[in-house]
């Protein structure tokens, strides 16, 4: 009897093993979407917004597998990941998110179409061998020459890489460089949406932002909400006043064309620690035009008090224009009645930090002194 209780065991242990066999043996490797084919690679995760709850640090590989029985009654779906350490997980998803997944994939393979035809549609044989700065979209960038186009694909030269074959589906901006850029080298130092205190219509992009300090007093922070929204807040801190102050500085900017900008904001600050404090500020409307390095701005605001608008308006006109890798002159000057004020100086900027020195002029200031003193740290994009 035990004799053959142990022959059934082993027979069944067999035929077990047999028929897993069998199943993965029909595990078939299927196509989400012809973008990405059988192995969705940590680019195309990237690229589309693939599989949120895998980062993208940890990300290698991924395929989708179909599991069929053996009589082809029923199958299943599973997502199959190699993590960068070589980790395997395994993910099951039904139909209905398997076809989400294509659908992703499809929307937005026509957003990066779009965003293809405006960045890369100017491009032809009068682009060969010119530098261009290029930004992908996994958020890295180089500077290299254009020297092969084809239909899906751009060929760059560049000093530290060597050779590099692009997708165009995986480029988010191409900016041409100057023979004077290219050859002093240039790299990202903002969006251009400031002069030195005085707004731009330009405006932060979307994850883009900054701390900075004017004058030691003054703290600040700004962040862009989205590319045409962003939100900034002041810290005044004033010794020996007893009270503390906040501003905050909301703004709003509309492209018009490539290098043409519209937007309005305000500045709201308001005082704590007196028994009688309201608030003060002014409300603006900008225009902008040129690009990041090199800009000219003309706004025109009203200053209010209590909710009481001034009548009289300030005009602000100023400009910033990139003269080496790092050194830009900025000017900012406000016009109230018959008086005005300004400030003159200079920016010395890297991808991260920066730093501004401003020079006082005006019709009450009888002279030209240094007034403005600022050190800035950039964070979250800096292209």
């Amino acid at each position: 009897m035990f004799y053959k209780l142990k022959t059934v065991l082993a027979f069944l242990g067999c035929l077990t093993g047999v028929m897993a066999h069998a199943q993965q043996q029909n595990a078939n490797t299927i196509i989400v979407h012809p973008a990405v084919g059988e192995t969705i690679d940590k680019q195309e995760k990237i690229a589309y917004g693939l599989f949120p709850y895998y980062s993208a640090d940890m990300f290698r590989e991924a395929r989708f597998l179909r599991f069929t029985t053996s009589d082809s009654t029923q199958s299943s779906i599973t997502l199959q990941t190699t993590l960068s350490n070589g980790d395997e997980r395994v993910r099951s998803f039904t139909a209905r998110q398997f076809e989400d997944v294509h659908n992703l994939i499809e929307g937005r393979s026509q957003e990066l179409k779009n965003a293809l035809t405006q960045q890369t549609g100017r491009l032809g044989a009068d682009s060969l061998g010119r530098t261009y700065s290029v930004e992908l979209v996994s958020g890295s960038s180089f500077i290299g020459v254009l020297v092969a186009e084809r239909e899906t694909e751009l060929d760059f030269t560049t000093t530290d890489l060597g050779r590099i074959t692009v997708q165009k589906l995986n480029v988010r901006r191409l900016v041409l460089l100057s023979t004077t850029q290219a050859q002093r080298g240039w790299e990202p130092v903002g969006n251009g949406t400031r002069m030195f205190f005085a707004p731009t219509a330009r405006n932060l992009r979307k994850g883009e932002g900054y701390v900075q300090n004017i004058d030691l007093f003054i703290f600040g922070a700004n962040y862009g909400i989205t590319d045409n929204v962003s939100l900034g807040v002041l810290f005044p801190i004033i010794p020996g006043l007893g009270a503390g102050v906040l501003a905050v500085t909301p703004k709003v900017s509309v492209p018009v064309s490539e290098k043409f900008n519209v937007g309005g904001g305000v500045l709201y600050a308001r005082a704590f620690g007196f028994r009688e404090s309201g608030g003060a500020g002014i409300g603006y409307g900008v225009a902008t035009y040129g690009t990041a390095d090199n800009n000219a701005t003309l706004g025109l605001g009203y200053a209010f008090v209590d909710g009481e608008r001034e009548s009289t308006p300030i005009v602000v006109v100023g400009g910033a224009t990139r003269v080496s890798r790092r050194l830009s002159l900025l000017n900012e000057t406000y016009f109230a009645g018959d008086g005005l004020l300004g400030l003159l100086g200079v920016r010395l900027a890297a991808t991260r930090l920066s730093g501004s020195l401003g020079f006082v002029y005006g019709t009450a200031v009888g002279g030209f002194y240094p007034a403005y003193v600022e050190i800035a740290y950039r964070f979250g994009k800096t292209k």
